[in-house]
């Protein structure tokens, strides 16, 4: 297998859970990781006999089962592809934090004048947190809501 072909095998989500997986699980065998990554047995024997003919794991056979083990290269790459994964999730977080932070704020806009002052303020430090962690499109969306909330602590302070 060429390095095209192992990219591809990494770049679609069976393969890459079934490392996890193996990385994650004491005594890790076929049809465990099959069940675990929702995947049919020839399907995850393909996989890991891919996995295996690429060094990235070793199978010692014990009676009729074939216990798995992360080489250290499969380990190191386990380990990268959670960080992806971790990375990837990361944003929906984020965004959720975002939308209830919309709520909030569109909440105290019937609130009295102090009692939105004191709501807004800590709102725009969370807004703050996302502007400097969030992607592009997240951050931009924060910085919106931000403005949209330093015009009405504006509004609210002029009256």
């Amino acid at each position: 297998m060429h390095q095209g072909e192992l990219r591809r095998l990494f770049l679609r989500e069976k393969p890459a859970l079934a490392l996890i997986t193996i990385e994650e699980m004491e005594n890790a065998y076929a049809a465990q990781v099959a069940k675990r990554i929702d995947s049919t047995m020839p399907h995850t024997c393909n996989i890991l006999a891919q996995m295996e003919a690429e060094g990235l794991i070793t199978s010692r056979p014990e009676g009729r089962i074939n216990y798995l083990r992360l080489t250290d290269r499969g380990s190191s790459l386990a380990q990268a592809l959670r960080q992806i994964m971790d990375l990837l999730a990361k944003p929906d977080a984020m965004r959720l934090r975002l939308e209830r932070l919309r709520e909030m704020a569109e909440a105290s806009q019937e609130c009295e004048t102090e009692t939105a002052c004191l709501r807004l303020g800590p709102l725009r430090r969370d807004l703050a947190r996302i502007i400097e962690q969030g992607d592009g499109a997240l951050r931009d969306e924060a910085r919106r809501l931000d403005s949209e909330i330093l015009i009405r602590l504006s509004d609210q302070r002029t009256a």
